[in-house]
């Protein structure tokens, strides 16, 4: 006896299986997509903490640069660190809004498209 599946028309196989991704598709974006993303976004702030060296030059403010310890050094360094990590976390708290926005984006986007589409109808 042959499968009942195996002999279908293969037109009424692929509107099955195009109901069943649109139907599972909100699920994804909200349960797999989200946890990814959100993984992305965690690992870029992190990353990009990193790269801007955040942590060190935190580290390394009241520090002296080229081991110049006399007072006029060790102002100028203090305040050239200064400047440049304001800098940096001005360009770290940027790029944190950018893709949290870019991660909002990605919650609204199905709800929107949906009013889009109802509206055009």
């Amino acid at each position: 006896m042959t499968n009942q599946r195996q002999t279908a028309n293969p037109l009424y196989l692929i509107l099955e299986e195009l109901v069943f991704d649109v139907v599972r598709f909100p699920v994804w974006w909200y349960t797999t997509g989200v946890k990814n993303l959100a993984n992305f976004w965690l690992t870029e702030i992190r990353g990009y903490g990193e790269r801007l060296s955040l942590r060190i030059l935190f580290k390394s403010l009241l520090q002296p640069m080229y081991g110049d310890y006399s007072k006029t050094g060790r102002a100028i360094s203090i305040g050239l660190r200064l400047v440049t990590f304001v800098f940096r976390i001005v360009a770290f708290i940027f790029w944190v809004a950018v893709i949290t926005v870019l991660f909002g984006v990605w919650i609204a986007l199905p709800p929107f498209i949906i009013y889009a589409i109802s509206r055009q109808l």
